[in-house]
């Protein structure tokens, strides 16, 4: 019994040196291995033993947790580092005029003033010195695209879907992350486009479906090219954009047949280049560069209300391009509705009631939509029936009074909430106050005079004086922009 003992207790023994990293000797000292083992010993060297045993399983069972923990941690980081929106609400993007024009075609339409000319369909945008011309084409993934006439034009503008216009400011916040956009190309998948447009919450798709969507949204944009001409301003010479192209982008699909034989799309991935014009346009120290914010609540509010309100995609659209952080002015009702269904049907409307009712009633509900993706409207002058929430019968005069009302738009709170968190981190930052000199020489070493320095800020000329005189200073929401401006390098405390 005791040499069966002394067998089990050297194995156990044995054993229980390995869990512990202990190294022993393959031939223990015989003295040792013959001592003498009661079962007692025995027993509690047992009791040990299953200790030790569920120490470590404990211990392994934390491992691995930690390790799943780890891997799930990586993915979110990994995914986040890659994110759009960052902070899962705001990003900033190039908001600049030229694709405020492309997003204008694509809301728009064929409520735009087209023309025939020279055998080309064209929009000419309205600028406050230069020119920039519009055409659509159906081949945008050729070099150089073939702009089209009248008839083949107008089939090409009747498919453009206002979901497009959720893509196209997909592309202004990709293109806005680049250090030299003329020269970079940005990437994107379809797990990142599923989620920037909501896709991925579409439980009646298949993959096949939605993503069959977005490549025919993911071409639209690209389909719309420009031609800019612009004559010189002060020290800035006049130039011209001789290639059409605004986004030139490349759509890689993946397919996969199943046990039917049908192919199915299964995959795609972006890769797009920004036209020449990013080099007056998105480059900091040149011209009109203009970059702003924009929510992933309005992206995805553009992309799902689809074609069902594209009266309120227009409103969404116009609102991200031109209200700004210090946009004072109000909107007239006419303008707000010419913009959401066109100068023609708000005049047709004057001689048609029906049409009055139908256009009021769809103004009602458009507003709501554009509340819902964050924006707030609030009247400025006109009857207050117009924002009550009480479905009453309108009164007589009705037409006139939303004509002639005046509406103040509000960003939504998660830019403003940006604003103010990146006003305070320039504050937490200790950025020491630039002085007037520091500024006035910034902006001589660029040739700048002080009217074209007021227009990139878009400030008028009293307040560069006011500056540069040192008798004001730089708000820290101008701060960020006339920085990047004047490309000043900042000291800090």
């Amino acid at each position: 019994m005791k040499e069966l003992a002394k067998k089990i207790y050297s194995k156990l023994l044995h054993l229980f040196h390995q869990l512990m990293g202990i190294t022993i000797s393959r031939n223990p000292n015989p003295n040792e291995t013959n001592a003498a083992l009661d079962e007692e010993s025995l027993e509690h060297l047992n009791t040990q033993l299953k200790k030790q045993i569920h120490f470590q399983d404990r211990v392994n069972k934390s491992e691995q947790k930690l390790q799943l923990n780890y891997q799930d941690s990586a993915k979110r980081r990994q995914f986040k580092k890659a994110s759009l929106f960052p902070d899962s609400k705001t990003n900033v993007a190039a908001l600049s005029l030229v694709l405020s024009g492309v997003a204008e075609v694509l809301s728009q339409k064929m409520n735009l003033s087209w023309n025939q000319v020279n055998n080309t369909f064209s929009y000419e945008k309205e600028a406050e010195k230069g020119k920039i011309f519009y055409y659509v084409t159906d081949n945008p993934e050729t070099p150089q695209p073939e702009t089209l006439a009248e008839e083949a034009a107008l089939v090409v503008i009747d498919e453009f879907d206002p979901r497009a216009c959720a893509i196209h400011l997909i592309y202004c916040a990709l293109v806005a992350s680049l250090d030299k956009p003329w020269s970079g190309n940005f990437v994107i998948d379809d797990k990142q486009l599923l989620e920037y447009t909501g896709l991925v919450k579409r439980r009646d798709l298949c993959k096949h479906e939605k993503l069959s969507i977005l490549y025919q949204l993911l071409r639209q944009p690209a389909q719309v090219l420009a031609c800019i001409a612009w004559p010189k301003q002060e020290k800035a010479g006049a130039f011209t954009v001789a290639d059409l192209k605004i986004w030139d982008i490349s759509i890689i699909r993946d397919f996969e047949t199943d046990k039917a034989g049908n192919n199915k799309l299964v995959g795609l991935k972006v890769i797009g280049q920004a036209g020449v014009w990013t080099k007056y346009f998105l480059n900091k120290s040149k011209y009109h560069y203009q970059t702003g914010i924009i929510t992933k609540k309005t992206v995805q509010k553009l992309f799902s209300i689809g074609k069902q309100n594209a009266g309120a995609a227009r409103m969404l659209v116009w609102l991200t391009f031109q209200i700004k952080p210090e946009f004072q002015d109000c909107v007239m009702g006419k303008t707000l509705m010419e913009i959401a269904y066109g100068k023609d049907k708000v005049s047709t409307a004057e001689q048609d009631r029906q049409l009055r009712r139908q256009i009021a009633d769809d103004l009602e509900t458009d507003l709501k939509v554009v509340k819902e993706a964050g924006w707030q409207a609030e009247l400025e002058t006109g009857p207050a029936w117009l924002t009550s929430s009480k479905t009453a019968k309108r009164p007589i005069g009705y037409w006139n009074q939303i004509l002639n009302s005046r509406w103040r738009f509000h960003l939504p709170a998660e830019v403003q909430e940006r604003l103010t968190v990146d006003s305070n981190q320039l504050s937490a930052n200790n950025i020491q106050p630039l002085s007037g000199n520091v500024i006035r020489e910034a902006r001589k070493a660029k040739g700048w005079s002080r009217a074209f320095f007021a227009t990139t800020m878009e400030k008028s000329i009293s307040w560069v004086d006011a500056v540069e005189t040192g008798t004001r200073q730089v708000s820290q929401k101008d701060l960020p922009k006339l920085l990047n401006t004047l490309e000043l390098h900042v000291n800090r405390y």
